[in-house]
């Protein structure tokens, strides 16, 4: 199941709450919404996708669905978005109880597809022991940007979870990379549909019982969630579920993932010139080190800088020094309120 809400904020002006990240041809020509359609698709066992979406977005999964000439097993739109829990609720309480659920985000970026799709085999074989997997990523540095995750007692092919760390302050970040027992959430889980609607009784049975309410009848491929999804808890599946479950799994994997978060880690996965730049369009630099410069309709001359990143699109220009690109959801929000 492919999870494809977002507020496309936070890559603004690149991305914006009507065309969110996953919907840009940020890496090549497929978007990362076509990235995710295709990626497990051809493999033995593998059912069509489930995709859930809001109304906004609809007509940009129906776009993306054709550019992967991809024919999803079902498309449940939700009125209104209420975060992870209650989409990946939906795509359970539609599915067999056995079916094993590979929950994707859209939006992310994973680089190494043969390995992926070899964790997703791992991870789908723990599932049968009635666990929820958790894909926790090999860190590549102290990031204080992502969740983390502690491993716990070894099982066969991955490990317990320990304990769910909050994004952590730069000095925690730096231990938890040093001690070789914290990987970075990646957001993406394996569990039998039946498991995860049981774990969600358990600890939050009043979000699995408000999306049981709003289930429809499909027509055709596409389910519309009814108005009342709108009153269901806005949750994410860490919080609903897997920090306070007992059935949680962790499988380490090193897939070349990145979530795009932000500018800065856009500028990490880019290709780089001999200065360091990552650049895209139209654009001159002269004595420029470091920096993300992307052009989208106009001509962009930059000089003298070094570790910035300048974004220009028909929708507004954003220029901020690469360490401060988590402010850019910051910008955004001051302009709304303007």
């Amino acid at each position: 199941m492919i999870l494809s809400g977002g507020s496309g904020t936070r890559l603004w002006p690149l991305s914006t709450p009507e065309v969110p990240k996953q919907f840009v041809s940020l890496f090549g020509t497929a978007s990362l919404f076509e990235q995710a359609l295709t990626r497990l698709a051809g493999i033995n066992d593998v059912a069509a996708p489930v995709i859930v979406t809001g109304e906004d977005h609809l007509d940009l999964v129906q776009q993306g669905i054709e550019g992967a000439e991809v024919s999803p097993e079902l498309v449940i739109v939700e009125p209104e978005g209420r975060n992870t829990a209650p989409a990946a609720l939906a795509a359970a309480l539609t599915s067999d109880d056995e079916d094993v659920l590979i929950i994707l985000p859209s939006d992310h970026l994973i680089q190494d597809e043969e390995r992926f799709v070899d964790a997703v085999r791992r991870a789908s074989e723990i599932t049968q022991s009635g666990l929820i997997v958790t894909f926790g990523i090999v860190p590549k540095s102290a990031e204080t940007g992502y969740g983390y995750i502690e491993v716990g007692d070894e099982l066969s092919g991955g490990f317990r979870v320990r304990r769910f760390e909050e994004k952590p302050n730069e000095s925690d970040a730096t231990k938890f990379i040093q001690d070789d027992r914290h990987l970075w959430n990646s957001g993406i889980f394996a569990v039998r549909a039946s498991v995860l609607v049981d774990e969600a009784l358990r600890h939050c049975p009043s979000v699995v019982e408000g999306v049981r309410a709003a289930i429809t009848v499909p027509e055709g491929s596409v389910m519309r969630l009814a108005a009342a999804f709108c009153e269901v808890e806005s949750i994410s599946l860490d919080h609903a579920v897997m920090e306070k479950t007992d059935r949680a799994a962790v499988l380490p994997m090193s897939v070349g993932w990145d979530d795009v978060g932000s500018f800065n880690a856009m500028w990490g996965v880019f290709d780089k010139d001999a200065e360091g730049n990552a650049i895209s369009g139209e654009v001159v630099t002269v004595d420029v080190t470091g920096s993300l410069i992307l052009s989208s309709s106009r001509p962009v001359a930059v000089a003298g800088l070094e570790d910035v990143v300048v974004v220009e699109t028909a929708e507004g220009v954003l220029v901020v020094p690469r360490d401060r690109t988590q402010d850019v959801k910051r910008l955004f929000d001051d302009f709304g309120a303007n």
